[in-house]
């Protein structure tokens, strides 16, 4: 039977609807494309296709069906099968993108897709620093009351040195919103108490030497005052190896206890040539004395009659009329057992002036020619009496002296070689002073470093940390590692030669150098039973309970290893990356990870590596866990001692702990993956050496270039480290090490950190009115930093102002760019901004390209156009 629709009435049955068939769509993919299209179509074109094939000709039997009402069995059931249709092209289209690497999305996926080319995504590599330890010092031997210790009561001595061993654990102190991070030492040391801080010296020898106006004594209460006499004696009095001088200025310095003493004039003479004595001791004179005499009367003051009568009674060969008294001298020369000494009478009772010490007769305004006169002595005997004469009576204490007698030339017409008592003073009551060092204000640059204590015992090769402020830096301490080279001892100091300069410019007064210094890496020690052995079980695999597992930093070409050890009835198993080429008695294993982050171990079958032995608990393993960036931590964050013995007392990082990093994340594994194809874990062309390093742990951003050093051509391969920061230096040096190890052996290659370099810009944003400003500008910040992040841009890349320009543009709802700055160091506006390629500094060194980046800091200004 034949149905017949009327005229004017098609289709109002729907049955006409879909009249052609859009499955299977034609399916094109150009490359390059972040996903892949491979559906033949989704549920309305199945539907259709469905409906649409309904009147086909070909299927006579289906004609009756009349209706497309979705409700309608028959329709109900296409649309039900259009949405299984539907479901299996997604997951059919998911399998295909997950099937290659460059659109695989799900980790599991790309660690099978690197399997195939033997490439193991990085698991993560832990951090390492240098712990310093400080160990107890033995206390002082003695009682100080005198009386024995009650019983029980003393403690145990600490032990003059101490040996560290591997797995001393030290925690973190964590700071808001962190879990405490655990390190332990990987190697042993030899330590001792004295070791603990060593203080550079920051003083340098500072002899009174000729010409010197200034010394610096011990201790800051010294009976100096300005206008005394500062002596600088020796014994060597026939060469005049003395000085005495008048202090100008004292200048306390408490913190330090000295004292910082200023005097008129150099030390030493020019005419005569004389210098200072070599090791002179130095004093104070305290007080100035006036000579028996000053104040007699005027000698013509008195009258005739008493004039006479006075030369006649002490015998003078003068006359009356003279113009001083007769033997009007301050001082007069006497012969005692055949030597000379000088005798002195001093005014009055002076009992602080002593057998022993020294004094100097001064004279000021000799003559025209001579300034002053002065001569020094040693007191040999005093005596005090009374004595009348030159009209004037009272108490005297008479000097004998020892030293120098003043030359002939010197000596006047009446034999004496000094004037008369007004014209001489004593500089007498010598008090000792203790000379110290000077303070030693230039930075530490140099291999040698004087350091306070005994460091003699220490070995070269030995590691030490350097820390201080900055000369001209920050008030923060900076510490760096530095490696003996070879001790000295210099008295009770020791002479620490380093086998290179430090990198940073210390304080001196601030440097010390850390002696007990350990290497210690992020992770803690588990042991584990893995299960029982059965020799019946072909690939027995044993899960680890504890994770994730740490690996350390080695050279190796992926740049670390692990540290699983696994032990059979308490024989040793080693692991290799895969059971391929074992032999059937190698008792090896090998690892893999399962998509959860745990860690399977896998024996052998027999025929590729041994099977392991039958037996109940047999199989152990002991391993490290805890990995990451966690680790990471800055200077003096490690402090909690986990571990104590005896004689250990405290431990931090006085320098950062680096080089960790998170396993490997899809971004960066889509880009090395293929690299282990290139490179074949070696490297012999200029790309290999920069694919190398890329695929290396803790590598995000290389380049090498050929440069000409002075050791010849060399291979320069400059880096950044996670996220396009800095490179540690422990990732540095590993990595050239690996080079080294697996690169070609005939090249010279060096890695250094690439230069962070980092530009800012301004610029005015015109918004379409129909949109929100506020989301406008926030998107086209959000792009520019997109854009321009350190991990985005190459090494040595520059950037341009028409690409700033192209990148705001092209945000939704912008519809004009105004750039008003794009500049590094001066606010301008520039057309091109260069990164530095690799070079050679003048002093025929490599310095490492450049990473130009947008700075994190604020936008200059960022704003919409009026």
């Amino acid at each position: 039977m034949t149905a017949t629709i009327p005229a004017g009435t098609e289709g109002t049955c729907g049955c006409c609807s879909g009249t052609s068939a859009r499955t299977p769509g034609t399916l094109g993919n150009r490359p390059g494309l972040p996903e892949i299209a491979y559906r033949s179509g989704v549920h309305g074109d199945f539907r259709s296709s469905m409906v649409t094939a309904l009147s086909d000709a070909n299927r006579p039997q289906l004609a009756r069906l009349l209706t497309r009402d979705p409700g309608d069995p028959t329709i109900a059931l296409i649309d039900a099968w259009a949405v299984v249709c539907d479901v299996l092209t997604f997951y059919n289209e998911r399998l295909v993108n997950e099937s290659y690497l460059r659109t695989a999305t799900e980790r599991v996926s790309l660690q099978e897709l690197g399997r195939l080319v033997a490439y193991r995504l990085s698991p993560g590599v832990a951090a390492e620093t240098h712990l310093a330890f400080s160990l107890e010092k033995p206390p002082q031997t003695g009682q100080p009351t005198g009386l024995p210790p009650d019983p029980g009561l003393v403690p145990p001595a600490p032990p003059t040195a101490v040996d560290l061993p591997v797995g001393l654990r030290v925690q973190s102190v964590p700071g808001p919103g962190e879990r405490p991070q655990l390190f332990e030492t990987v190697e042993e040391l030899p330590a001792r108490a004295e070791w603990n801080a060593l203080p550079i010296v920051p003083t340098k020898p500072y002899p009174p030497v000729k010409r010197r106006v200034d010394a610096w004594f011990d201790g800051d209460v010294l009976p100096v005052r300005i206008g005394d006499a500062i002596l600088f004696a020796s014994d060597d009095l026939a060469h005049d190896k003395w000085d005495v001088r008048l202090v100008t200025a004292v200048e306390p310095d408490p913190p330090h206890h000295r004292t910082h003493v200023r005097w008129d004039r150099g030390l030493g003479s020019d005419a005569p040539y004389n210098a200072p004595a070599a090791r002179p001791e130095a004093f104070v004179l305290r007080r100035r004395l006036r000579a028996f005499g000053h104040n007699a009367p005027v000698w013509r003051a008195m009258n005739e009659e008493f004039r006479k009568g006075y030369v006649i009674a002490v015998g003078a060969q003068g006359h009356e009329n003279d113009a001083e008294w007769p033997k009007f001298a301050a001082v007069t020369e006497h012969n005692e057992f055949g030597e000379t000494v000088t005798v002195v009478d001093l005014d009055g009772s002076q009992p602080d002036v002593v057998v022993g010490s020294w004094v100097v007769l001064s004279q000021e305004h000799v003559d025209e020619d001579t300034a002053f006169y002065r001569e020094l002595y040693k007191v040999v005997d005093r005596t005090e009496f009374s004595r009348a004469e030159f009209a004037v009576s009272g108490t005297v204490t008479r000097l004998t002296l020892r030293g120098e007698q003043p030359p002939a030339g010197r000596k006047r017409a009446d034999g004496y070689a000094f004037g008369t008592p007004r014209e001489v003073t004593v500089l007498a009551v010598s008090v000792p002073l203790t000379p110290v060092e000077a303070p030693d204000t230039t930075p530490v640059t140099t291999r040698d470093l004087l350091v306070e204590g005994d460091a003699t015992a220490m070995l070269p090769g030995r590691r030490l940390v350097l820390s201080g402020r900055v000369d001209g830096g920050a008030e923060e301490p900076a510490a760096e590692l530095v490696v003996l080279d070879s001790v000295r001892a210099e008295g009770a100091r020791t002479l620490v030669r380093l086998t290179a300069p430090p990198r940073h410019h210390y304080e001196r007064a601030t440097a010390v150098l850390f002696g007990n210094v350990v290497k210690a890496t992020h992770g803690e020690t588990v042991q584990q039973v893995l299960g029982d052995g059965d020799a019946r079980r072909p690939f027995q695999t044993m899960p680890l309970l504890h994770g994730p597992l740490t690996h350390v930093r080695a050279d190796t070409p992926q740049g670390y290893a692990s540290t699983l050890a696994v032990r059979a009835d308490e024989v040793t198993w080693r692991e290799r990356p895969t059971l391929y080429g074992a032999e059937p008695g190698d008792r090896v294993f090998t690892t893999r990870d399962e998509p959860d982050g745990s860690v399977v171990v896998a024996f052998g079958d027999g025929a590729h590596g041994a099977r392991l032995p039958s037996g109940s608990h047999n199989v152990r393993a002991g391993y490290r866990k805890g990995t990451g960036l966690a680790g990471n931590l800055p200077a003096d964050r490690l402090s909690q001692l986990m571990d104590r013995p005896l004689g250990v007392k405290a431990a931090t990082n006085p320098v950062a702990a680096d080089g960790g990093v998170d396993p490997e994340d899809e971004g960066h594994a889509r880009v090395s993956v293929p690299l282990a194809t290139r490179t074949l874990g070696r490297a012999v062309s200029l790309r290999d050496y920069a694919d190398f390093a890329l695929a290396f742990a803790g590598i995000s951003l290389a380049r090498a270039d050929v440069l000409r050093l002075r050791p010849g051509r060399t291979i320069v391969v400059s880096v950044c480290g996670p996220g396009g920061g800095a490179a540690p230096d422990a990732t540095v040096s590993h990595l050239t090490a690996a080079l080294r190890r697996y690169g070609d052996p005939l090249a010279r290659v060096e890695v250094l950190a690439a230069r962070q370099a980092r530009f800012r810009l301004a610029l005015k944003v015109r918004v379409d009115p129909e949109r929100e400003a506020k989301t406008v500008l926030a998107a086209v910040e959000t792009a520019l930093r997109t854009a321009y992040a350190p991990l985005v841009r190459g090494l040595a890349t520059p950037v341009h102002r028409s690409q700033v320009v192209a990148v705001a543009a092209a945000v939704p709802g912008v519809v004009a760019v105004d750039l008003d700055a794009l500049y590094r160091d001066r606010p301008g506006l520039e057309s091109r901004l260069v990164a530095a390629e690799a070079s050679v500094d003048a002093h025929g060194r490599a310095v490492a390209a450049e990473l130009l980046a947008l700075s994190e800091a604020p936008f200059d200004r960022l704003q919409e156009m009026p």
